[in-house]
């Protein structure tokens, strides 16, 4: 029985080897080993937390962090159930060179031993590695647009005024400002709203980069509208000047009216903003006294000025040296007025030299008319005047009202006798 199983051993061993290559052979030709290609495949960092923990930062350079094809040997069969998703894609940190580069070891998901080799484009990660920098930026609100017309932008706020910013320290030190911007086109009321935080470099260039992190992207901003009107100004004057001197006319500004600003209900009732007397002291001045007002100081609650070229104006008092002039007084330029019942009344004769001198400003003297000098003696009033409650027989020094205007003085009173008598009859 042996010698049956063990004759012929090697012509059975040949048969054996050859029906296995056979074998492979018929396989090979149904399942055969191929080649595919597999594009934009991304490759994984792995132990990153060895460059952020020394403070580091790294950005992947050259676009080295996909590889744009990678090819796979492998069975037919393998290949069928193989996509790119299965194929992966890591670089270790760890085994960084000295010249920041990673080998890219590549891998797959599924029939692992099945494949016999997996190559890419690129082997290697490139890395650009710096220093992190963190910078605080005072953040501020730009307005863009205009109002409507008859308003203007008054405060405008952020909930915040600082931003943090961190990334490469290149990148960071090129960041020089943080802004938001506000369009109040057409806008007649207050603004609320939330904006989205830009950064700027020194050259008004806005910097837009991934690497940058920020404690805030957006911020509340409010935006002040308020309405606007001019109203006049108006000047007050105390004081008095030099003896011979005299404020000639009313104060005049260097502008005669502002541009003001408000809400609707601190403006419904301004007509007027008036600089007070005690503003403008005109105190021993023997010339034209010129003065500057500071307007703000006298604008109502809740008004401001819209214009703030206006708010110093420079204001001018005319004043003049007084002049004097002697007028003749008429015999019947001198009449009684207001007689007490019961009594007759008489005036000492004026005589042909009777005259009165009036001061004041050159035009207001010149304007008087001798011929239209009129006086009168107001009997009740100097009564009155004198705490008399009732008339009594006798002759009286009573001064003469003369028609002048309020402009002009008399450098004396002008007195005149008057007989008072009861009537007995």
């Amino acid at each position: 029985m042996k010698s049956k199983i063990t004759a012929n051993m090697g012509l059975k061993l040949i048969s054996l080897a050859f029906a296995f290559v056979l074998w492979l052979v018929v396989n090979n030709m149904e399942n055969p080993t191929v080649t595919e290609t597999y594009v934009n495949i991304p490759v994984k960092l792995e132990n990153t937390d060895l460059i952020t923990d020394a403070g580091k930062v790294y950005e992947i350079m050259d676009g080295t962090d996909v590889v744009e094809r990678v090819s796979v040997k492998a069975p037919k069969s393998v290949h069928s159930a193989l996509n790119a998703g299965n194929i992966i894609a890591t670089a270790d940190v760890s085994e960084l060179s000295s010249l920041d580069t990673i080998s890219i070891e590549f891998s797959s998901s599924i029939y692992s031993s099945e494949i016999e080799s997996i190559k890419g484009s690129i082997d290697t990660v490139k890395l650009n590695i710096e220093n992190k920098k963190t910078k605080a930026l005072s953040l501020k609100a730009n307005v863009t647009g205009s109002v409507a017309e008859g308003y203007l932008v008054g405060e405008v706020t952020t909930d915040q005024n600082l931003v943090r910013i961190s990334g490469p320290e290149s990148l960071i030190s090129r960041v020089s400002k943080a802004t938001v911007e506000v369009d109040v086109t057409g806008f007649t009321s207050d603004i609320g709203t939330n904006l989205d935080i830009r950064l700027f470099d020194s050259e008004g260039h806005s910097i837009q980069d991934s690497r940058i992190t920020q404690n805030i992207k957006s911020v509340g901003v409010k935006v002040g509208i308020y309405q606007t009107v001019e109203v006049p100004v108006s000047f007050g004057v105390s004081g008095t000047p030099t003896i011979g001197y005299r404020v000639a006319a009313e104060p005049v500004g260097s502008i005669g009216s502002v541009l003001v600003a408000g809400k609707g209900n601190a403006l419904r009732n301004l007509t007027e903003i008036e600089v007070p007397a005690e503003a403008i002291d005109v105190t021993g001045q023997s010339a034209d006294y010129v003065t500057e007002v500071n307007i703000r100081e006298y604008l109502p609650d809740n008004v401001f000025l819209a214009d703030q070229s206006q708010a110093k104006i420079e204001v001018t008092v005319d004043i003049q040296q007084e002049v004097s002039r002697e007028l003749k007084v008429g015999k019947e330029s001198v009449e009684i007025v207001n007689a007490p019942a019961g009594f007759r009344t008489s005036l000492e004769e004026i005589g042909d030299d009777a005259k009165i001198t009036i001061i004041g400003l050159s035009a207001d003297v010149t304007a008087v008319r001798e011929g239209e000098l009129r006086g009168s003696v107001d009997i009740q009033k100097w009564m009155e005047e004198e705490g008399m409650e009732k008339a009594t027989d006798g002759y009286y020094n009573i001064e003469v009202d003369f028609n002048l205007s309020d402009d002009l003085t008399l450098l004396e009173p002008y007195v005149i006798l008057v007989h008072l008598s009861e009537i007995t009859e």
